[in-house]
């Protein structure tokens, strides 16, 4: 059921996403109501992504591979900035994001070739520890872990962008 209703989070994450790319690239209102918003959007999406990262690995015992650990190192410290100050009105810390985010997003990309394609015989994780190719979670036949993962930095990535198109007034160049 938790599988499920994370699934569901994430696809309508991913229709989220691409609302917000047709709203900015028509110069929808709801692009600029977002932006203006974006601090407790991020905040709601990467505090939800910590939580369902601890819950898998703590409540399910879903061992986190080493993939899923760099990409955690990307989240975790996202999930921490958002809640120090508002993203319109600070330079730095949409600098912060967007290389958090970025890192993050790259690895996710990788994690998920190397889940899709496990006949490539690239396995990062494997010989050390926990294989990159468990697959704890396969919902509606696509959602994974790693694609999870994936949405939530590429929110990061488009509404840290989308906040820095439409900057608060007074912002801080810190």
């Amino acid at each position: 059921m938790f599988n499920t209703i994370i699934a569901i989070g994430t696809l309508i994450l991913a229709v989220f996403l691409i609302l917000l790319v047709v709203a900015w690239l028509t110069d929808n209102p709801l692009a600029a109501w977002i932006a203006n918003h974006s601090s407790t959007i991020l905040r709601i999406i990467f505090a939800g992504a910590v939580i369902g990262s601890l819950i898998y690995s703590n409540y399910f015992d879903y061992a986190p591979c080493l993939l899923c650990w760099y990409q955690r190192l990307c989240i975790f410290p996202i999930a921490i900035l958002l809640f120090t100050a508002d993203l319109r009105k600070n330079l730095l810390l949409q600098r912060q994001i967007l290389l958090l985010s970025g890192a993050g997003f790259l690895i996710a990309l990788f994690h998920n070739y190397i889940t899709l394609f496990p006949a490539s015989g690239i396995d990062v994780c494997g010989t050390n520890g926990v294989s990159c190719l468990n697959v704890y979670v396969n919902q509606f036949g696509f959602v994974t872990i790693p694609l999870m993962s994936a949405i939530v930095l590429l929110a990061g990535i488009l509404i840290t962008i989308l906040a820095m198109r439409y900057p608060h007034d007074d912002i801080a160049n810190a």
